[in-house]
Parts: structure tokens; sequence; C-alpha cells
């Protein structure tokens, strides 16, 4: 059912992520979001219509009756929907939280476990059809691109591939030629290119071809012995290890 863009709405509005980010661990290794790109980052401006209290930008708790009516809209109750997780607890505790949403929601949701070697090219390839399955992104470098033009744009989809990281096989023709001039102007000006990079993520929320649930935190347990500890978000590994000093 998710190729109509209600149900992916819906859904969206019917996921209580604070839920989530409990399965997850709570929120001191969370926060929750329903947009793209995370805070902090080149381009993010806070957006979210997919919450039961709109005006902040943030989300504070689903809107159900809205899922609801959506859902009605959409003539597309009673369809089967199998949920695609790997065997880890928390993965596996999150997957069957959404088995149970679809199934309030008037969908027939069944789990389907593949091994952690197996399931991440298995939802790659387009030729197996996956309907849904979690999944996490981590940034390779510091630009509004890489996600919005590798993990949700054309440029990451490759149909029949096991190497197609845009797992929701998203592509808007619209939205590409956003993309293509946020490109253009990133490489000479990137900060005249945040406000494009905004644009386009609030465009491709608004098209929801993911359920964004939140932003995990990064946690560093360190020694009383150690000293000058510094935490940069923008850069691989975010501890700054040549800063740091050991008594």
């Amino acid at each position: 059912p998710f190729n109509n863009l209600k149900v992916r709405q819906a859904l969206n509005d019917a996921v209580d992520r604070s839920a989530v980010i409990g399965l997850f661990g709570g929120r001191r290794l969370a926060t929750p979001t329903c947009q793209i790109l995370p805070p902090n980052f080149p381009g993010y401006k806070p957006y979210c219509p997919y919450t039961a209290n709109q005006g902040s930008g943030h989300w504070s708790a689903p809107d159900v009756a809205k899922a609801k009516q959506l859902i009605a809209a959409s003539h597309t109750k009673g369809a089967a929907v199998t949920v695609i997780t790997t065997p880890d607890d928390t993965t596996r505790n999150i997957a069957l939280y959404f088995v149970s949403l679809l199934d309030k929601l008037g969908y027939h949701a069944s789990l389907k476990t593949l091994s952690n070697s197996v399931e991440y090219p298995y939802v790659q390839n387009s030729a197996n059809k996956p309907q849904i399955d979690e999944s996490y992104w981590s940034p390779d470098y510091n630009a509004a691109s890489d996600f919005l033009d590798v993990s949700i744009g054309c440029d990451g989809f490759h149909p029949n591939s096991t190497a197609s990281p845009n797992l929701s096989m998203f592509c808007d023709p619209a939205i590409q030629r956003m993309t293509a001039h946020a490109l253009k102007v990133q490489t000479t000006d990137p900060r005249a290119a945040n406000p494009l990079w905004a644009a386009i993520d609030r465009a491709t929320t608004d098209q929801a071809p993911e359920v964004p649930l939140f932003v995990a935190s990064k946690l560093d347990l360190v020694s009383r012995r150690l000293g000058n500890y510094q935490f940069n978000p923008s850069v691989t590994g975010r501890f700054m290890i040549d800063q740091a000093w050991v008594k």
C-alpha cells in the first residue's frame, strides 16, 4: 500500500516516536524527528507535518485520528504488509511495534526476519519488492546531499541492484531538479545552498518516502584520568582524540 501517498503520510502521523525511542533505549540515546536532515546539519530547518501539535517544527505526539482518515481515503485497508527485520532484540522489537501499529490501522501485518548479512542487500534490491524495514543512516560527509541525494534521492536508487542505498526507491523528478540545482550552488557557495537543501528536505518529507523516527545520540564513556575531552559532531568518530590527554 505504500505506493499511495496517503498511506505513507498516515504511517508518519500514526507512529508514536516516543514509544519507538523507548524501545531503542530512551531519550538519552535518541531525539524524535520526522524530517530527513538531522539538527546541526547544513540545510537543516525544523519541520514536522506529522504531529498532533503542529507549528513548532518538532514532533510532540502521534495524530492517530488524522492517520485513520488518510487510510480510509486511500482505500487500502486489508492489504498485507510484511515488515522486514533482523534478529537483534532492539531492531526486532521496533519491527514488532510496527506490525502492531499496522494491524491497528487496518492492515494484515507480519514479520519477516533475515540475518544481518542478508537483510541489507535484500531490502536494497527492488526486485525483491520489500515493503517496509528499519534502517539507520550515518552520513559519510558533512553535506545535506549525503542524505537528500544518496539515501533518499534519485542518484541513490539503482533498480534491481544490491548496491542501492536509497531503500525507499523514491525518485521524484521535480525534487531531483531542485537537488541538481542545490548541488551546483553548493560547489561555489555552500551557505547559499543551505536554504535550497532546506526546501528539498521539506518537499521530500511531505512525500513521506520514509518514516523518520529519531536522531541517535553518541555517548562516550571516559575515565577521570582523561583531560580536554572534545566532541565535534561534524567529524568522523566525533571524539577528537588528538586534543585529549591522559593523566
